[in-house]
């Protein structure tokens, strides 16, 4: 794996659910994409960066019968979603080394977790390798360039130079989508 991440996530992950906003409901993008399909029940789902697995266990709810795939770097986070669900596949492994298949999935996600995959155009390349014909990609993440006057920043000033660094600009992004 790549070098460690800034925050030791194994270390934290029993508290992790504890902080606030770390409930989720289902996504609203997912409930679009499988609102015109006749069935759901043959549909695969991947969370890049799935954490302690909050939003497949909250997604899980309209897809019961998908298949459904949590992804992380942190073994800690993971056994943390494996507590949660066991039917869910709780995977260790880099966002930008994704080990499934061509083509085998229908939606997949990375939510607020961008930042924190080194190689970023190597994960969007793997997003897309592994997306089938006909499916969808959502990306989720903050916008450090866009909100200077954040009142953590006030606080923190050092992190709004940290977090340039990693938080990609939307811009940036589209240009390698």
């Amino acid at each position: 794996m790549n070098p460690s991440p800034r925050v030791n996530y194994d270390a934290i992950a029993h508290l992790y659910d504890t902080q606030p906003y770390r409930a989720k409901t289902v996504d609203p993008d997912l409930l679009a994409f499988v609102g015109p399909r006749a069935s759901s029940d043959t549909l695969s789902l991947l969370d890049v960066g799935c954490g302690t697995g909050n939003q497949l266990v909250a997604n899980r709810a309209v897809v019961p019968h998908a298949r459904l795939v949590g992804v992380d770097r942190s073994l800690g986070m993971l056994r943390q979603a494996q507590l949660k669900v066991a039917d869910i596949a709780w995977v260790q492994a880099d966002g930008a080394v994704l080990p499934f298949q061509a083509q085998s999935f229908d939606f997949v996600t990375c939510q607020y977790a961008l930042h924190h995959i080194q190689d970023k155009a190597g994960m969007l390349r793997a997003v897309f390798r592994v997306l089938r014909r006909g499916g969808r990609v959502v990306l989720r993440n903050l916008c450090p360039q866009e909100c200077a006057d954040w009142l953590y920043y006030a606080y923190f000033p050092e992190a709004h130079a940290i977090d340039l660094e990693d938080f990609w600009p939307p811009e940036a992004v589209v240009a390698v989508l």
